[in-house]
């Protein structure tokens, strides 16, 4: 190695010192959007959130995944409107006599009808023309029964059903009613699992996992959601309004070719529009990492991608300090064997090859 290199790649060695024996950089995560949108849309908003971090509708790849899935939230329609005198009343016009349980800043200036909130049993204002499920209320002498419809409707379309099926939007007449009688609720949230022809596949393309509830996969539809509470996955038409569920993670592919050097040099150089913060590094894998890294690399244009493995002053070392758990890697390699790959017919153990070859990179973002 030519001294000017040796000395470019100590630098950056040095200033990782700090986290010598940093362990797992990869980080993945799912969030749940309470939008009511059909399954494209749903991708569409998943793929365009993303910052760097690469974003798409929520990939299952093992059963333990469904339990990172937090989907137990809900914005429901109640029967509370803006009437044309300007007031809040209820849509079956009953008076009833309690402070209506606002949250904060609620209700602002333009909004005509209400939701209520499941977790916190508060009522908010927005337009009418939005999507959500809805509670219906039938009346039983002078007691309301309370029923969850986990339909997407806008307001009025909530009041025709309600009226149509039971009496009407629910009314609450106090607090008690609002706190006992709204629960947690099984409902419907889209996942990036669909049907391409005969083939189910990811919005990612890259899990085999199925949960399909019972007679399931049906003819539904060509779009799979999946069950806030039993995690169950179900076939649907794909214009079918729900919440979904995006995944994020910090694994950055760069589908371009370049040496091991270009590469470490193009992750150090990206950045993040929305935190000055961010900084790129090419990945360090530790034996935990493997599914999630490979998940990535099968998304590559080339057979291996490159890693920030390198063999630098005796040592086989992570550009980014990480600590070194690889047991396998010849203490002494040939001159021109001295970086690490991925394979994609590889296990997610990394591999050595000549760090003039040209190849896609993985980078990992981290603050």
């Amino acid at each position: 190695m030519m001294n000017s290199d040796r000395s470019l790649l100590l630098l950056p060695l040095l200033l990782s010192s700090a986290v010598s024996g940093l362990g797992s950089v990869v980080q993945r995560y799912y969030f749940y959007v309470q939008s009511h949108v059909p399954w494209e849309q749903a991708q569409s908003y998943c793929r365009s959130s993303s910052t760097i971090y690469h974003t798409d509708l929520a990939t299952i790849y093992k059963q333990s995944d469904e339990n990172l899935m937090y989907m137990n939230y809900y914005h429901a329609w109640i029967g509370l409107y803006k009437n044309t005198s300007d007031y809040w009343a209820w849509s079956n016009e009953e008076n009833t006599y309690f402070d209506l349980p606002w949250a904060q800043y609620e209700p602002d200036n333009g909004a005509r009808c209400a939701t209520v909130y499941y977790s916190h049993k508060r009522f908010y204002g927005t337009t009418c023309d939005y999507y959500y499920y809805f509670y219906c209320h039938e009346q039983h002498g002078d007691h309301l029964n309370y029923i969850f419809i986990p339909q997407s409707k806008t307001w009025s379309e909530a009041q025709q059903y309600c009226r149509s099926e039971f009496n009407d939007l629910a009314t609450f007449r106090n607090t008690s009613d609002l706190h006992s009688d709204i629960n947690e609720q099984d409902f419907q949230v889209w996942t990036g699992l669909h049907r391409d022809g005969e083939t189910w596949m990811w919005s990612t393309g890259l899990s085999d996992f199925r949960n399909w509830a019972e007679d399931e996969p049906g003819n539904n539809g060509d779009c799979v959601s999946i069950s806030s509470l039993n995690k169950e996955m179900a076939t649907q038409n794909c214009s079918t309004r729900f919440p979904f569920v995006c995944l994020r993670h910090n694994l950055v592919l760069v589908k371009e070719n370049k040496t091991w050097r270009e590469a470490l040099d193009h992750c150090r150089a990206l950045n993040s529009p929305y935190n000055s913060n961010i900084r790129f590094e090419l990945v360090s894998v530790q034996p935990e990492d493997h599914d999630n890294v490979m998940n990535k690399v099968k998304e590559g244009d080339t057979e291996e991608v490159w890693a920030g493995l390198r063999f630098l002053a005796g040592h086989w070392v992570w550009v980014n300090g990480a600590s070194m758990v690889y047991s396998h890697l010849p203490p002494c390699p040939p001159v021109e064997q001295g970086c690490g790959v991925l394979s994609k017919n590889g296990t997610g153990r990394v591999e050595i090859t000549d760090c003039t070859e040209k190849r896609n990179f993985l980078c990992y973002s981290s603050y």
